[in-house]
């Protein structure tokens, strides 16, 4: 009894040192469709052969590739490859979005997905919009329903419980890194 007492107060001081619970670990979601709240089509490359320069389209999400996001900041992986979205500037207004091979860190292949789903280019003020020709990056807007994106499950076009309805937001969207 003695010895299970010595025993046991080392241990359960020692277990004060150690955190209570481990750090939760980042979202990641693999495998899923972005989808604009605007008109409920999906991105997806315009090709079937993946390829630096391939524009990016809304389609119906049952005909959508996937892709990988993360919230916070970095790639928008097509999945399974190692293309990426790409912006082109990233700067202007209007212009087009294309799928381009991965170069970790390049501001035009950088973005930030919001809590408030908004997906818009790390360290600049242009956000993904679906216009009315399709995907491209627009000024960051309050209010603008255009720029307000899903993420859906992969495996059809009907949105997760967790990113069903969309509201857009007051707040602008520029981040600086």
């Amino acid at each position: 009894m003695l010895f299970s007492t010595f025993l046991t107060v080392p241990l359960l001081a020692l277990s004060f040192l150690t955190p209570a619970s481990a750090s939760p670990l980042a979202k990641r979601y693999t495998g899923v469709k972005i989808q604009s709240y605007k008109d409920g089509k999906c991105l997806s490359p315009n090709s079937d052969t993946n390829s630096n320069g391939v524009w990016v389209v809304s389609v119906a999400c049952d005909k959508a590739k996937t892709w990988d996001i993360n919230p916070g900041s970095g790639s928008v992986k097509l999945s399974g490859t190692n293309f990426v979205l790409d912006a082109g500037t990233g700067k202007d207004n209007n212009e087009g979005v294309k799928i381009w091979q991965s170069y970790p860190g390049v501001f035009q292949q950088t973005w930030f997905l919001t809590d408030d789903k908004r997906i818009a280019i790390t360290g600049g003020n242009q956000c993904l919009d679906e216009g009315d020709n399709g995907p491209q990056t627009y000024a960051c807007t309050p209010y603008n329903t255009n720029q307000v994106w899903n993420v859906i499950e992969g495996g059809g076009g009907t949105p997760s419980s967790s990113s069903s309805s969309a509201t857009p937001s007051r707040t602008c969207v520029a981040w600086s890194s």
